[in-house]
């Protein structure tokens, strides 16, 4: 697998339209990973934003990185296994380091609530993905012509 910079903080603010697209600004958290890392980050964190996993809508998002960077079989199967992980759950809970009581009394509860509901259609919908992409991800016999095995 080849590993690529990435940026890791897709913020609204962040980047900049330019003479050949979009340029990205802030750099602080460019990291060295595998290609699919910032494509798991838009996905997980809008599908938390949205309270629910839409396969239609992650799908569209996989499509359209892969008209650009194909997305290999095995790729696909780290980017489904890291998207498992309970990424946003650490994201959130971070916050208890900066304010403990006020996350502890105010903020966890309806957290811990949201997430929970949330995994329901996030296990249904990286179920559906699996089963879907495995027929449509590019290998590296079909990008060079040749059979699928």
């Amino acid at each position: 697998m080849d590993f690529c910079i990435f940026s890791q903080d897709y913020g609204w603010s962040n980047g900049q339209i330019g003479e050949g697209g979009v340029w990205i600004i802030d750099l602080d958290g460019v990291a060295y990973d595998l290609p699919i890392r910032d494509l798991r980050k838009l996905i997980t964190s809008t599908m938390d934003d949205m309270g629910v996993w839409d396969t239609t809508w992650m799908k569209g998002m996989i499509d359209a990185y892969s008209q650009a960077n194909p997305i290999e079989s095995d790729l696909m199967q780290v980017l489904l296994i890291d998207m498992s992980l309970p990424n946003e759950f650490y994201k959130h809970v971070k916050d208890c380091v900066v304010d403990p009581v006020t996350f502890l009394d105010a903020e966890l509860s309806d957290l811990l609530q949201r997430l929970e509901q949330s995994e329901v259609s996030k296990w249904q919908a990286l179920q559906e993905l699996g089963l879907d992409t495995a027929a449509s991800v590019t290998t590296p016999a079909r990008r060079k012509g040749g059979r699928a095995r």
